[in-house]
């Protein structure tokens, strides 16, 4: 499979939103000395190939989080940055072909891509720990990172403040994503979440890790409130995993998370 099954959307004249057949983004920024790419999809095309048509300034690759659909084509670049708190045994299997290839969306399928198209070698890039706070300075243009866990416990966004964006993987999203392995409780992205409504009442416009990449600070307020009903609905965890749409299932907005796994557990008791 080419470089053909992403889409390429420019943002500004330096920014571009790259598509992998609608299953998730990554984002391109250009400053006048370097370029940073901020998530790399799953790889089932030549991203590294797509993003030499579009710049040859030399390029920074880091990542939002360590999910396989975020830094799956990872192994096309010679490193990549990841957060050091997601730079873990979970991390490494879940950027192996095999796990990989279970990441395919229908959309992707419908297009014509099957597991065979998910190829790289595991681990060939160098992975870089990323501490928090980090900035990039591209030239002309500083990207600043922000910690923001929950989603997974080295969530984080990335604070271009001059051109004021904001991209925040899988940290906000219409559909919120708490109900991923390894995914913090609820109540400890709700605390994150406040600190990122912040820039974005003022203006910074968010761009997120799926779908379409547009997500308004509306839909973070609306998560914000949602996230605070549940918590008041459920004053404890659930004794068992337990998936939901809350308040139900909508692409415009809602929180799909565990009940087991809304708040921190009790100190000296284990999660259930």
């Amino acid at each position: 499979m080419s470089a053909a099954v992403y889409s390429v959307e420019r943002l500004d004249a330096q920014t571009f939103r790259i598509d992998e057949c609608g299953r998730d983004n990554c984002y391109l920024l250009l400053g006048d000395d370097r370029a940073l790419l901020i998530d790399c999809s799953i790889g089932t095309g030549d991203l590294a190939a797509l993003v030499r048509t579009l710049t040859d300034l030399p390029l920074t690759v880091a990542a939002t989080h360590g999910h396989g659909d975020h830094l799956g084509a990872g192994y096309q670049f010679e490193a990549v940055y990841v957060p050091k708190e997601d730079c873990t045994h979970n991390f490494r299997l879940q950027n192996t072909r095999l796990i990989r290839r279970t990441l395919l969306s229908n959309t992707m399928k419908k297009a014509g891509i099957t597991k065979r198209d998910v190829r790289g070698d595991n681990f060939r890039a160098q992975w870089l720990p990323m501490e928090a706070p980090m900035t990039f300075d591209l030239g002309g243009r500083t990207v600043r990172t922000m910690r923001t866990p929950g989603h997974t416990a080295g969530s984080t966004v990335f604070l271009d403040e001059g051109r004021g964006l904001m991209f925040t993987g899988d940290h906000v999203c219409p559909v919120l994503p708490m109900h991923t392995y390894r995914a913090l409780p609820l109540e400890v992205w709700l605390a994150s979440a406040k600190e990122t409504l912040l820039p974005a009442q003022q203006g910074v416009q968010m761009w997120c890790g799926h779908g379409n990449g547009r997500v308004t600070a509306a839909q973070l307020s609306h998560h914000i409130q949602n996230a605070e009903a549940l918590l008041r609905e459920y004053p404890t965890n659930a004794p068992r995993k337990h998936l939901i749409f809350y308040p139900a299932f909508s692409p415009d907005g809602c929180i799909h998370c565990d009940t087991a796994n809304l708040r921190r557990p009790q100190r000296g008791r284990c999660r259930p």
